[in-house]
């Protein structure tokens, strides 16, 4: 298939066969026996190619091979040689230079993924066909073959024709090159029925025979296309707007008598298609920016735990450094043992110490290594595995300080419904800001200070607790405690807080400061349960 695609040996071939054929299928009213219609695809298909094409010579010798094919071929030479070649030469350079506006002054991408692409499309694609308009019919006019008081409605035809297929042809062309493109949340397909269904029927409902003129009722085709833009985005407007802007043409065509309004129908497709468009496009700009927002929420929280293992490295060194300095001990003396000729039970007794020791030293090292590692998606997780792996970290440096760490868990817990590193992460961060606050306390610093992690369902959630006998917070300080960057800790970054709320209601819970009644300070957070989900 790569021979037809751009650039391949069969491209110009296809390309066309497909224009000649659109031209052939959709040169349905003529007035006069020109390049004018009230619906023109093939202008969407060459600008789309323009647009992908903006260097070089292959897009536009290959637009004017069509377009004088199309004269010759589908309007059998409707004006001399020098006629057609002068019309459509003037029609390529204003779309040529339109689609060079579009991405060399506007950077427009052909992707149309920002929206601004689509705003100026929107823009500069009107402006363009007016250019074109008048530099395809001046021609025929001087020439002899349109009457000149024919020639202002004649000209606004074929601008509102042009425009109407540009915006309805060349997005989708764009968008769709490369199979159905989803830039934001999975839809069902029931609703993809009941939205294609709603297409239908407001077309239907339009050109019903009992409606004596469908011209009062065209805003009814307006709600469904909204509401695909506003459900799916972009992509799948421009086929609703496609799909819609088909059925009006048929539907022009098999009510008769309403020719006479076409400048009124041209214009409320012109309407429609920016309607859709722009729609579609603010919508797929909002998901793309909740997506860089989510990435970098992703890379700050990962930051922050960096940091967070940083303040605790000479407390996770000191467990690291116990069991292996006792495996090193263990395996010289099974290693001396040996030398002496000692006993094999005894040798292998110390042996499996050392493995004991080497194998919590590695548990210690796992637990990094997963706190560490990157964010996943959430799932069923066991809250008290979670809050036993936590423990495990945070309990050195506590220890340390003399700081006692009690955890608090009823058996019948459920399981939360979190992604687990992130979970991990908010525990972790509770827990070390309890110790430092508790090692922070004047005169004997952290000894006698007690931590206390606590859970318990509340309504379809998990609430889970960390309260500690500290200083607590002060009230000046309260306001401002989940502000970014916002700190009490002389070395603090400010992060900590901020990011375990965003994570925590990311997942449909929430974090606060609750009352604590041995005066200290006590964070609270709820997460769903997995029942619940």
């Amino acid at each position: 298939m790569r021979r037809f695609a751009i650039g391949g040996r069969m491209f110009p071939v296809a390309f066309l066969a497909v224009y000649l054929a659109l031209d052939w299928a959709t040169f349905i009213h003529q007035a006069p026996a020109i390049n004018i219609t009230p619906w023109n695809p093939p202008a969407g298909l060459y600008m789309a190619l323009l647009l992908l094409r903006p260097r070089g010579a292959l897009a536009p010798i290959l637009t004017f091979v069509a377009l004088m094919a199309g004269d010759v071929v589908v309007r059998g030479m409707p004006a001399p040689l020098p006629v057609l070649v002068v019309a459509n030469v003037l029609v390529l350079g204003a779309y040529a230079v339109g689609s060079l506006v579009l991405v060399r002054r506007f950077a427009v991408s052909p992707a149309l993924d920002r929206l601004s692409d689509m705003v100026w499309l929107v823009v500069v694609v009107p402006v363009a066909a007016v250019a074109a308009s008048a530099g395809f019919t001046i021609p025929y006019a001087v020439a002899g073959f349109l009457e000149w008081s024919a020639f202002p409605s004649v000209a606004v035809q074929y601008w509102v024709g042009d425009v109407i297929a540009i915006l309805t042809v060349t997005p989708f062309l764009l968008l769709h090159r490369r199979g159905m493109p989803h830039d934001g949340p999975r839809r069902g397909r029931l609703e993809a029925l009941a939205q294609a269904a709603a297409v239908v029927a407001a077309l239907a409902l339009t050109f019903n025979p009992l409606v004596p003129d469908p011209s009062k009722i065209l805003y009814v085709l307006f709600p469904p296309i909204i509401w695909v833009a506003m459900r799916r985005g972009v992509a799948a407007a421009t086929v609703a707007v496609l799909v819609t802007q088909v059925g009006v043409v048929l539907g022009l065509l098999a009510v008769s008598g309403h020719w006479r309004d076409l400048t009124y129908y041209q214009a409320v497709m012109v309407a429609l298609a920016a309607t859709g468009l722009l729609v579609g496009a603010v919508v797929s700009e909002r998901w793309r920016l909740e997506a860089r927002l989510s990435e970098r929420q992703a890379e700050l929280a990962r930051v922050a735990r960096l940091s967070l293992i940083g303040e605790m490295a000479s407390s996770l060194a000191h467990e690291l450094n116990q069991p292996l300095f006792t495996t090193i001990g263990y395996t010289r003396s099974s290693l001396q043992l040996l030398l002496r000729g000692g006993e094999r039970d005894a040798v292998v007794d110390l042996m499996e110490r050392a493995a004991r020791e080497a194998e919590r030293a590695a548990q210690v090292l796992s637990r990094i290594r997963g706190f560490l590692r990157q964010d996943g998606m959430p799932a069923a997780v066991n809250l008290a595995g979670a809050v036993a792996d936590m423990l495990a970290l945070a309990r050195p440096d506590a220890n340390r300080h003399g700081i006692a760490v009690v955890a608090d868990l009823p058996q019948d817990l459920p399981r939360v419904w979190m992604d687990r590193v992130q979970l991990d992460q908010v525990l972790l961060n509770l827990l070390r800001n309890s110790v430092d606050a508790l090692a922070a306390r004047p005169g004997n610093g952290g000894a006698g200070g007690e931590i206390r992690l606590s859970a318990r369902p509340v309504d379809g959630k998990v609430e889970v607790s960390v309260a500690d006998n500290g200083p607590g917070v002060p009230e000046d300080k309260v306001g401002p405690l989940f502000d970014l960057f916002f700190t009490t800790k002389p070395s603090g970054m400010g992060l900590g807080l901020p990011i375990c709320r965003s994570i925590v209601e990311a997942h449909g819970g929430r974090l606060w400061l609750a009352a604590n009644t041995s005066g200290g300070a006590c964070f609270s957070f709820t997460v769903p349960a997995v029942e619940n989900v």
